[in-house]
C-alpha cells in the first residue's frame, strides 16, 4: 500500500515538474515578445517624432516656395512678362486661330 502512494506521489511530482517548466517556458517567451514590441514602439516613437519634424520644416515658406519653383514650374508674376489666355471658343469666333494652336500666347 505505501508503495503504491509513493508511485502516486512520485507520478503527481513529476507532472507538476512538467507543468512547472513548461509554464516557465512559456513566460519566457511571453517576456521576449514584450521586450520585442518595446523596441518597435521606441522605433516607431524615433519614426513618429522625425515625421513630425519633417513636416514642420516641409510647411516653411521657403520650402514650400522652392517645392513651387521646382515641381509646379510656376514663378513670380511680373510686369514684363505677359501670357494671354484666350478660350478656344472665343478664339475661333474671332478668327484668331494661330493663337490658338500656339496655346494662346502672343
Amino acid at each position: 500500500m505505501i508503495t503504491r502512494l509513493n508511485i502516486a506521489l512520485a507520478i503527481v511530482l513529476l507532472l507538476s515538474c512538467f507543468w512547472l517548466i513548461r509554464s516557465s517556458n512559456e513566460a519566457r517567451g511571453l517576456f521576449m515578445q514584450l521586450e520585442r514590441a518595446q523596441v518597435r514602439e521606441q522605433e516607431l516613437q524615433v519614426d513618429f517624432e522625425r515625421l513630425k519634424i519633417e513636416r514642420r520644416t516641409a510647411a516653411t515658406p521657403l520650402v514650400v516656395e522652392d517645392m513651387v519653383r521646382q515641381k509646379l514650374r510656376m514663378f513670380n508674376a511680373t510686369p514684363g512678362v505677359t501670357h494671354y489666355v484666350s478660350d478656344s471658343a472665343a478664339a475661333a469666333a474671332s478668327g484668331a486661330a494661330p493663337a490658338a494652336a500656339t496655346g494662346g500666347v502672343r
